[in-house]
Formats: C-alpha cells, sequence, structure tokens
C-alpha cells in the first residue's frame, strides 16, 4: 500500500466543523445526511517515537507501526459524523459516529498521505499474513486506541498474564467516561496507566471491523499527523 486512496483532500476536510455530505449511501443502501465535527479529547504521550494503534482489548499480538513518529505529548481528536435521515422531518434522530481520530504532531500543511504499515512479527509468513496484520487492524470490542510502545508492551503483558486488576481498572475507567461523553454510539477516553504512560480509547465507527491507518508527511517529509479511518465515511 503506497498513497492513500482516499482523496487526500478528505482526510482534512473531515476536520473542518461544517462539513457536510449530503444524500450519501451508507448500509444498505440507505441514503442519509452527515455533518461533521471535531472533538479534542486530550494529548498522547509518546515516549520511545513507535506508536500502536489497535483494539485495547486484544493487544497481545499487536504490533507497533514501522514508521518512528515526534516524540513529546501532542494532541487527539476525533471526526465525529452526525447522521441523519434526510426524510425524517422532525429531525428528532442523530446517529453520532467516530469517523476518523488523528494524533497531529506540527502545524505543517500535509503533502502526501501513506498508509501506516504495521511491524510483523519475526516468527510471520509473509505469503500468509492477511490485509490488517501489515496495514491495519481488527476490532472485536468496538473500541479502537493509540498508544506508546511501551504502554502496548506493558498492558500486553498484563492481559497475557491475565492480571484481572489491570483489566478492570480499564474498564472501569472505559465505563465512567461513556458515561461522561456518552451518545449511545460513540464515546472516547484518554486513561493514565501504572507504568508512566497513557492511552487514548475511542468507539470505532460503526462498531467491529478492520481500519487502516494513514500518515500525513510535510514536503520535506516530516511526520505531521496519524490518522485512523473507521470506514464511516463512504467510499
Amino acid at each position: 500500500m503506497g498513497e492513500v486512496l482516499k482523496e487526500s483532500k478528505v482526510l482534512e476536510e473531515v476536520f473542518k466543523d461544517g462539513f457536510a455530505l449530503e444524500q450519501v449511501k451508507l448500509w444498505r443502501g440507505q441514503r442519509r445526511n452527515l455533518a461533521f465535527y471535531t472533538k479534542s479529547i486530550g494529548e498522547l504521550r509518546v515516549i520511545t517515537g513507535k506508536i500502536v494503534a489497535d483494539d485495547p482489548y486484544s493487544l497481545i499480538e499487536s504490533t507497533p507501526f514501522v514508521q518512528t513518529f515526534p516524540t513529546g505529548s501532542f494532541p487527539i481528536e476525533l471526526s465525529i459524523a452526525r447522521i441523519t435521515d434526510p426524510t425524517d422531518r422532525h429531525k428528532d434522530h442523530v446517529d453520532e459516529r467516530i469517523a476518523f481520530a488523528r494524533i497531529t504532531f506540527n502545524s505543517n500543511p500535509v503533502a502526501r498521505w501513506v498508509g501506516a504499515e504495521r511491524e510483523v512479527q519475526a516468527d510471520a509468513n509473509l505469503y500468509q499474513l492477511d490485509e490488517h496484520a501489515r496495514w491495519g487492524y481488527a476490532v472485536d470490542s468496538g473500541t479502537g486506541s493509540f498508544l506508546d510502545a511501551e504502554a502496548y508492551a506493558w498492558l500486553a503483558f498484563q492481559q497475557e498474564q491475565e492480571n484481572p486488576e489491570v483489566a478492570q481498572e480499564l474498564m472501569e475507567a472505559w465505563e465512567l467516561a461513556a458515561e461522561e461523553s456518552y451518545l449511545h454510539t460513540r464515546s472516547w477516553l484518554v486513561q493514565e496507566l501504572d507504568n508512566g504512560h497513557n492511552i487514548a480509547l475511542f468507539s470505532s465507527g460503526f462498531g467491529n471491523g478492520i481500519y487502516h491507518s494513514y500518515i500525513g508527511y510535510d514536503s520535506e517529509g516530516n511526520c505531521v499527523q496519524l490518522l485512523t479511518d473507521f470506514n464511516v465515511y463512504p467510499d
């Protein structure tokens, strides 16, 4: 996978409040109107320069991206789609979905987008890998995430050791955040971890699926953004 398949302008327009699409086909051919707005949810601490994006409840077999990112604390934003039925005259039903999540490393204009490739485990057979094993990740909990590679290694170890306390703390924090940022179709959380790192969690589009991430570079090859597409924006 090289250049992003979507028009690069789409990945920037969806983070502009007021950007909208009308009468687009979504599931089962139904037409809907989509209006996007941006929500800032906090900052991710990047210590190692390596980032993982994955389902936070099944990290054991995950891997970081091969690309190296700037270190520091960086803002996380969500592009949320307000989905309405154009035939609903009362406009009393709004379905909100998190369409994109991104980390912004600097304010430079993005000159090109490329697919974010995940590292492959040493014993993996490249010819038998599913597409998502290198170019995306599978979600089974309706949740996506961003976290530093050290935070990932710590959480994955807890999951592998079946440490119920860590899993319970994360679940309780997620449930509390869901109450504070809740709509029945989306919520988010930036959670501190016991090892000094943090993790950003967010509902993934319409739920479970395979989702791809992309990196935006400026004209000099500097990393500007890391973005995950949750397949809400119509192809």
